[in-house]
């Protein structure tokens, strides 16, 4: 009496070869994962090290090293309102995309800005915001 038939054997059989041969070729291929892997070497390392050293001791030197994240000031960009297209008048404070579309259909209407006061004519500017445009202004 037998558990299975000789069909039945062979599927065993196939299976559990294709299961080990498949076993087999991940060992394999996971060996020879790291064959393209060079260690860095002590002389490599240790002249890496020199050069950085090198190279931190003279910016120290010469003062790269002296200004921190404090004394960073973006560089602001001066926008002329009478001839400023919408996205240059976006990068303004406190000016919207309404309110640079107001600024151009008042200069399209009353003609070009005569003074940086004009602004207050446009809705939305107040003298709040006129007072933090003008450093970045011009006509």
């Amino acid at each position: 009496m037998t558990l299975f038939t000789q069909q039945e054997k062979h599927v065993i059989l196939f299976l559990v070869c294709t299961l080990t041969v498949g076993y087999g070729v991940k060992l394999y291929q996971g060996s020879h994962l790291y064959d393209d892997f060079k260690p860095v070497t002590l002389i490599e390392k240790e002249t890496f090290e020199k050069k950085a050293t090198l190279a931190y001791d003279i910016s120290k030197r010469e003062g790269l090293n002296s200004s921190t994240e404090k004394d960073y000031k973006p560089q602001t960009e001066i926008i002329n309102i009478n001839t400023a297209e919408k996205k240059n008048l976006v990068k303004l404070p406190k000016i919207g995309i309404v309110t640079a579309e107001r600024i151009i259909r008042f200069r399209d209407d009353y003609g070009p800005f005569k003074s940086l006061d004009d602004l207050l004519k446009v809705k939305g500017i107040g003298p709040k915001t006129l007072e933090k445009l003008k450093p970045q202004i011009t006509l």
